[in-house]
């Protein structure tokens, strides 16, 4: 969003409460403005249609805007993950939890780096969690040690949102095994009600061919979604595997199912 200056806001350390407040008010609002999301590395085509439709974000914004059947509003954004305590007193919250192995995967698959490691250590001093020990390696990929350093500070802030009523932990190894009782059961959190066209789509995640996602593509549709949490194997070394199993072991307290 034109908005928003900088990722995973937390409201009341790298933000105040009344401009969080308007920012996502313009998005419940459906009035909110976003950037082209223009890369270099795009294509020709792409840049024509984002320039002339807007990126993935703002095509859903639009949809959802003009959608002739508007119910309730579902906002999907991973940089709002520390923000959900904040909103949690107004709006119900799901936690996508998946293990840190096919995370640190989909970290190195997508060139992801976190980069606001050091400044949200900061931010999270601002709202009492302090004393936060750096996770350093040399050795390792910057995207995994990225992924690494992101699972470190949500397992640190999971503290702070354990238990309370209007979070809900979505485990995604459990969905990618069992997808049918994992989304009745989140529907049910959600009151509402899971019909058959939904068990339907979403056993339709499992009937791709491919046994892990192109490199690069985000939300690659063609691969069995069953094997979500199993093709980091392919893409991680050794030692990357022995690094992070190493850390979660000491550091973690999230799901390591799937390991």
């Amino acid at each position: 969003m034109l908005s928003v200056k900088e990722n995973y806001l937390i409201p009341g350390a790298n933000i105040n409460n009344s401009d969080f407040d308007n920012i996502f008010n313009s998005i419940i609002n459906l009035n909110a403005k976003f950037k082209s999301g223009i890369k270099e590395d795009d294509s020709v085509a792409k840049k024509t249609i984002k320039t002339l439709f807007g990126n993935e974000s703002s095509l859903s914004f639009l949809k959802s805007k003009f959608s002739p059947n508007q119910k309730k509003l579902i906002v999907k954004d991973p940089f709002l993950v520390f923000a959900s305590l904040y909103l949690s007193s107004n709006y119900k919250i799901v936690m996508c939890e998946r293990p840190i192995l096919p995370l640190a995967g989909s970290f190195k698959r997508m060139g992801w780096e976190f980069s606001e490691y050091d400044r949200l250590i900061k931010d999270f001093e601002s709202i009492g969690i302090k004393d936060i020990a750096k996770i350093d390696n040399s050795s390792i990929s910057s995207p995994v040690l990225g992924a690494v350093r992101f699972c470190q500070l949500y397992s640190i802030f999971k503290h702070r949102i354990d238990g309370k009523e209007n979070i809900y932990f979505f485990n995604q190894h459990n969905f990618s095994i069992n997808p049918e009782d994992s989304i009745k059961k989140l529907f049910n959190w959600l009151d509402e009600k899971c019909t058959d066209r939904i068990i339907t789509r979403v056993q339709k995640l499992n009937s791709g061919d491919a046994l892990m996602p192109k490199k690069g593509i985000q939300h690659d549709l063609s691969y069995k979604k069953s094997l979500s949490n199993k093709y980091y194997k392919s893409i991680l070394t050794d030692e990357e595997i022995d690094f992070i199993k190493g850390v979660a072991e000491e550091r973690f307290e999230l799901p390591t199912r799937g390991l």
